[in-house]
């Protein structure tokens, strides 16, 4: 058992070096800052946390952080950077929520009966949850860290939907689209008025649509179907 938690630990921590690696390189490419909600963190991080100030903050609020984010804390950054307008800083994401008590939900809260959800009180009295981001329009992410569906994002507004992502799957597709959004930026310059489907594919090397992101096939955030519209 120990072997096996070594072996899942060195994972997660190189893991935790590789976004930290990629979110240098996203922030090298984007001095312009064109990507959406960078003019509001402007790639900044704020300081990590110490392993004394984590065990803190998981005895206070009876928790266990899930070890993704967890890493991410202690060697990347506590808020900062990140998807949309950036990453709350962990006691902030914290604020108004009972994490000793577990997230109920495993579905989509629209597949739930009006009655179902009224001992939960509406989404900002759900515990279990952190408030990890602000996307605008009212819309929020949060990381299930007690419950059910523990580790995973999930995505809500007047309704909470699941994204099937845990914490580092989802900022590493951030940061993948971003930067492949930037190297597509790049392509424009090729291309000219009146130019036909092949010469446009000639132009810029292939089908853009399908180019690989750093080495690995580009994944888009996309939430489980459901009633809410976040394209």
């Amino acid at each position: 058992m120990y072997h096996i938690y070594r072996q899942f630990a060195v994972i997660n921590n190189r893991r935790s070096k590789e976004l930290g690696y990629l979110l240098e390189r996203l922030r090298q490419a984007d001095k312009n800052l064109r990507v959406f909600g960078t003019n509001f963190h402007q790639y900044k991080q704020g300081p990590t946390l110490a392993e004394a100030e984590l065990q803190s903050f998981e005895q206070e609020h009876q928790v266990k952080l899930p070890e993704d984010y967890r890493l991410f804390l202690k060697e990347i950054g506590n808020g900062g950077a990140g998807p949309f307008y950036g990453l709350e800083p962990l006691e902030e994401a914290a604020q108004y929520r009972d994490l000793s008590k577990p997230f109920p939900f495993t579905k989509a809260t629209d597949f739930y009966s009006d009655e179902e959800l009224e001992p939960w009180g509406d989404r900002d009295e759900y515990p279990g949850v952190l408030e990890l981001c602000h996307q605008g329009c009212a819309i929020y992410c949060y990381l299930v860290v007690n419950g059910p569906a523990y580790s995973t994002i999930w995505v809500g507004k007047e309704d909470f939907y699941p994204m099937e992502l845990s914490f580092g799957r989802w900022y590493r597709c951030w940061v993948e689209k971003a930067l492949r959004t930037l190297e597509n930026e790049l392509l424009v310059d090729k291309l000219v008025l009146g130019m036909s489907k092949k010469q446009i594919l000639a132009a810029v090397g292939g089908d853009w649509k399908k180019r690989k992101a750093l080495g690995n096939s580009f994944i888009y955030l996309k939430p489980q179907k459901s009633r809410l519209n976040l394209s």
